[in-house]
């Protein structure tokens, strides 16, 4: 995993676990008064080292497969205050509780057209084609081959922790989600019991309907 941190000047910290293939890059029109710590590049499973003590409050964000990545990352070094998860489920690869196997090998031979494809997925709802040009200006600074390393480096640690036992205080779904499908998304919560549920209008990609991570906390 690798780190990036946005200053802010403040005593409050959000730990914001992307998706596959993203930086902080994509999130930087948001106007977030929290410093923010991103967390990406889950090439390997571990957690990189860092000071969360200088901080008051520390709230995680997780989105897509950082649901995932979250809950495998050693965090015992910080309270957390509160835990959000956005689009994505614990168990990574599945056909009823995460991505469908088809779908994730397929992402594994992609090349400069079918990511472009890959992209227009992540949008749904009345604002896709607008919110798809916004992510084309702020697009993640990461080669082709480092994603590709990535979904490599995820085959080999996923089926060591199959499914990480961590607790979220609340989830939201996309109605219109073609990432991880909102119907493997619900049955995966459903099954756990998991009652705090807000389903949005929008595709996998939610983020370009507001104007801060905080408003999703």
């Amino acid at each position: 995993m690798k780190l990036h941190l946005e200053k802010n000047n403040s005593e409050n910290l959000i730990l914001f676990f992307c998706g596959w293939g993203m930086d902080e890059n994509p999130f930087s029109i948001l106007n977030n008064t929290s410093d923010v710590l991103y967390v990406y590049d889950y090439t390997t499973p571990e957690f990189p080292d860092f000071d969360f003590s200088g901080y008051k409050k520390v709230d995680l964000l997780a989105f897509s497969y950082g649901v995932y990545a979250s809950g495998i990352a050693n965090l015992s070094n910080v309270k957390l205050n509160s835990r959000t998860a956005i689009n994505g489920t614990l168990i990574p690869v599945d056909d009823k509780l995460g991505v469908p196997l088809r779908q994730f090998e397929l992402t594994e031979k992609m090349d400069s057209e079918t990511v472009v494809k890959f992209r227009q997925r992540l949008f749904g709802g009345e604002k896709a084609s607008e919110h798809f040009e916004i992510f084309e200006e702020n697009l993640p600074q990461r080669s082709a081959k480092s994603c590709t390393e990535e979904l490599i480096g995820m085959k080999k640690y996923v089926p060591v922790f199959p499914m990480p036992q961590c607790k979220f205080d609340k989830v939201y779904i996309a109605k219109h989600d073609r990432c991880v499908p909102t119907r493997n998304q619900l049955n995966f919560w459903q099954k756990q019991n998991f009652s705090n549920i807000i389903e949005l209008e929008t595709g996998h990609f939610p983020f370009y309907n507001y104007q801060s991570l905080e408003e999703l906390l």
